[in-house]
């Protein structure tokens, strides 16, 4: 239940706030409000923030130096604040181009107040709008919790809980699952080390997440855990249109809106009991491990269309994967360490491409004459043909039970 600067611009006492510049900054999300005019110097009191403040200066204390706002822009920029407004009229009579043409490039949002608007309304009112998101926020996921991690049995009164939060649970349920593809790998690929700036990539996708739900009319309780998040959603013919137009639009916007980012979905069974919706979060966490086990990005999966995977992944003894992996493959592995050969990979790609021959080739670099010779000797040390359907299948099923181990 993030707050971001477009939202604090609905709120009533904000009615007068004009944007004059850093409009692509508008979805930054805030944590509380910071005026800045304690000291002489407001750029020194910007070097005391936190992160995620947004800053009111009156210009009290720069009166007719504002060419100092564009130092205040930059400090703001650098210290992880994420948008400022200026009280103008009495002391700062406008704000200059330069300092709108900077907000533009680092988009910080830039904003003028008129002078006869009261800050102290103004602090308060976006401060309560936090305080309440968060109150809105802890108290949901309190409740999802108890539904989905819980270890008791469910409260009686538990869909008349929900409808106290605005929640339509009764009927049809399942869990839908929203991950961020290899979020590990688009940090190390970005060389992003800080913990600040980790979370809030984090918590920018789910104020995507959630404005997208709100913007198809879905009141649905959603719960953060991890790179993840969860939505628990009633299933009908009109819901469930709403939420796959949803999901489409939360694919595109991630997409385009952080370079290099795509979300995969996984898509649990469906619960006429609130008590089943534990399964229906372990299948849709099904759904997005068979994405990542099939080595693909920016997909959506239904836990009833993974197929052989749900019976990998009901077994709950994992030393039984990894005998009928060994038992399967053994014969390669062991010719692979001592020769120093490399067939494993080379069938596994060969399953992973359809068993289509160009292709495999293609994609190891190989001559088509070479992987032919490798197939062959893989089908001499397994005892198999490659051409065959069955035998391929079992095959496949024992390098999915090693990624399903791992």
């Amino acid at each position: 239940m993030a707050i971001s600067i477009r939202d604090i611009m609905k709120l009533p006492s904000l009615k007068k706030l004009k944007l004059i510049a850093g409009e692509k900054g508008l979805d930054k999300l805030i944590e509380w409000v910071y005026i800045a005019e304690c000291f002489e110097d407001p750029i020194e009191n910007i070097q005391w923030l936190k992160g995620s403040e947004l800053i009111i200066i009156t210009g009290r204390s720069i009166k007719d130096k504002s060419n100092l706002i564009e130092e205040i822009i930059k400090s703001i920029s650098e210290n992880k604040g994420k948008g400022l407004i200026v009280n103008v009229g009495k002391y700062i009579k406008e704000i200059s181009n330069e300092a709108r043409k900077l907000a533009d490039e680092l988009e910080v949002p830039l904003f003028e107040l008129p002078w006869d608007v009261r800050l102290v309304e103004v602090s308060q009112e976006v401060c309560r709008a936090i305080v309440l998101s968060y109150v809105e926020e802890n108290s949901v996921t309190h409740f999802l919790s108890n539904i989905l991690f819980g270890d008791g049995a469910l409260e009686e009164n538990v869909i008349e809980k929900a409808a106290y939060f605005g929640y339509d649970l009764s009927g049809d349920c399942f869990v839908c699952n929203i991950d961020i593809d290899n979020f590990r790998e688009y940090i190390d690929n970005k060389k992003i080390k800080d913990t600040f700036r980790k979370n809030e990539i984090k918590n920018y996708c789910g104020k995507i997440i959630q404005d997208s739900l709100e913007d198809n009319n879905l009141k649905v309780p959603i719960i953060h855990k991890d790179d993840s998040v969860i939505i628990l959603c009633k299933s009908d013919k009109i819901n469930n249109r709403k939420l796959e137009n949803a999901l489409t639009e939360i694919k595109a916007l991630i997409k385009s809106h952080i370079e290099g980012m795509t979300v995969s979905i996984g898509i649990g069974n469906t619960y006429s009991n609130l008590s089943m919706m534990k399964n229906s979060l372990k299948e849709s966490q099904w759904a997005l491990n068979t994405i990542k086990i099939k080595g693909l990005k920016d997909e959506t999966i239904r836990y009833k269309d993974i197929g052989v995977y749900s019976l990998l992944f009901n077994i709950n003894n994992k030393e039984v994967l990894e005998e009928y992996y060994k038992s399967t493959l053994g014969s390669i592995i062991e010719y692979d360490k001592i020769n120093d050969s490399d067939l494993t990979g080379t069938l596994e790609t060969y399953l992973e491409k359809n068993c289509n021959v160009t292709i495999t080739a293609e994609a190891l670099f190989i001559h088509r004459n070479t992987l032919k010779y490798r197939l062959r000797k893989i089908e001499e040390l397994l005892n198999c043909d490659l051409h065959n359907f069955k035998h391929c299948s079992n095959l496949k099923i024992a390098f999915d039970s090693k990624k399903i181990i791992k």
